[in-house]
């Protein structure tokens, strides 16, 4: 998108083709340009329904985020890629419980991969 300067899912093909040497049951993209740093970029996609709704994938379990800055405008273009429905080569204990957290409660904007915003 940078090298393009074109804020568009297809600029390399269709996303489906770019994700499916993954073998992820699901996938979804966020694109964005502007801000220059990853929590403002974040921000904007947390408060937007329809990335909101990427971010918040049933079942994710990896995610990928990449920025570049084009050459001509300087914008700061962003991508990020999240996936789920893989196969597990182990299973956690159904009596397992889940890591505690020695901080406090806190309140998150959005929560990803157990990752509290």
């Amino acid at each position: 998108m940078a090298s393009r300067d074109v804020l568009d899912h297809g600029v390399l093909g269709p996303f489906s083709s770019r994700v499916a040497s993954s073998k992820s049951e699901r996938a979804a993209e966020n694109i964005a340009f502007g801000y220059d740093d990853f929590s403002k970029t974040l921000g904007q996609w947390i408060d937007s329904p329809e990335h909101r709704k990427n971010l918040m994938m049933h079942g994710a379990s990896k995610v990928g985020v990449a920025s570049a800055k084009s050459s001509t405008t300087r914008r700061t273009y962003w991508a990020m890629v999240i996936a789920g429905g893989y196969e597990r080569s182990r299973s956690r204990s159904p009596s397992a419980k889940p890591p505690t957290s020695r901080h406090a409660e806190q309140t998150c904007r959005i929560k990803i991969l157990g990752l509290c915003l």
